[in-house]
């Protein structure tokens, strides 16, 4: 009986509490005055970040007067990022690590932590896209996608945690896709690691409701990163990587729990998702991209490698 009324409470407050959000929400909209924390002197660990976005965000959050933790599986690209970044007066280390290997990530935390370094913005942006039919691959590349794009996240987000939910500060950010919200060509196993990676962040929300620690999903659209080489820019506008960062961390300063650029995807997402699924499937199947095809991933040169 007491849990019931208990439960009533917590529908009641949740019910009230909707008008406040959605004035809050529409305030924000139009005036473009959402509050934005802070993000200085702290330690920021990124992986991927030798190149493209990885190495966008070690560079915007470096210029922030922010530590950069970099982590990249090319051990001499990652070391010439982090030079750049020194030679231009940044606080930024480097790190080799495979993320498919828990041994490895284990043992970066316990690099990190044995500096006495605090890690409180963890940015998983590490990802491959082998832009393949799932019927046409192996069980070790459909197990190195989903590794890759989904279980680093929750390995290097087990070890790092913790550590914040014992300060109650933290921001743990990953770098989805809108193709974990909307299917995309031959990519089945990244649409399924995104999605993942999507409600990865809304169960540690619920989790650690009533604390501060803050979780922020980014989905955007096609990135001009060299993860799609073959990307036909006239018929696909790819985002820059610089946008796309920036975007991204001003989502992260205003405790944004979902980031979708550009941001024309948030009603398109809302229509699908009240039509009928039958009119949403025959319109996402005419309006796929069609410029994609399997030599468009850089993955399709890893798949090779990976039997």
């Amino acid at each position: 009986m007491i849990t019931g009324l208990s439960m009533a409470g917590g529908y009641l407050h949740a019910i009230l509490y909707l008008p406040v959000h959605y004035l809050l929400e529409l305030v924000y909209f139009i005036f473009r005055c959402r509050p934005q924390k802070e993000i200085v002197n702290q330690h920021i660990l990124i992986t991927g970040a030798a190149q493209g976005i990885g190495a966008e965000f070690a560079l915007q959050f470096a210029e922030m007067g922010n530590t950069v933790h970099c982590v990249d599986l090319n051990s001499k690209m990652i070391q010439e990022k982090v030079e750049e970044l020194k030679s231009k007066g940044h606080k930024a280390v480097a790190y080799t690590c495979d993320l498919t290997n828990a041994d490895q990530v284990t043992g970066l935390y316990e690099e990190i932590t044995a500096a006495g370094h605090s890690i409180t913005v963890l940015v998983n942006n590490a990802g491959v896209a082998f832009g393949a039919d799932v019927t046409t691959m192996s069980l070790n590349q459909i197990q190195h996608s989903i590794n890759v794009n989904l279980v680093s996240n929750l390995w290097l987000i087990k070890l790092f945690l913790p550590k914040m939910v014992e300060m109650d500060t933290g921001h743990v950010v990953n770098i989805a896709s809108l193709a974990g919200f909307f299917a995309l060509t031959n990519s089945t196993d990244y649409c399924a690691a995104k999605a993942g990676s999507i409600h990865t962040m809304t169960q540690l929300r619920l989790q650690t409701a009533g604390s501060n620690l803050k979780f922020t999903v980014v989905c955007p659209f096609f990135v001009a990163t060299k993860m799609i080489t073959g990307l036909d820019h006239g018929k696909v506008h790819a985002i820059l990587p610089k946008d796309l960062v920036a975007g991204a961390i001003k989502g992260v300063r205003e405790n944004k729990e979902v980031v979708i650029i550009p941001r024309i995807f948030h009603l398109i997402r809302l229509i699908t998702s009240i039509i009928p699924k039958s009119i949403g499937d025959v319109y996402l199947a005419k309006t796929k991209v069609k410029s994609l095809d399997a030599g468009t991933f850089i993955g399709q040169q890893m798949k090779d490698k990976i039997k």
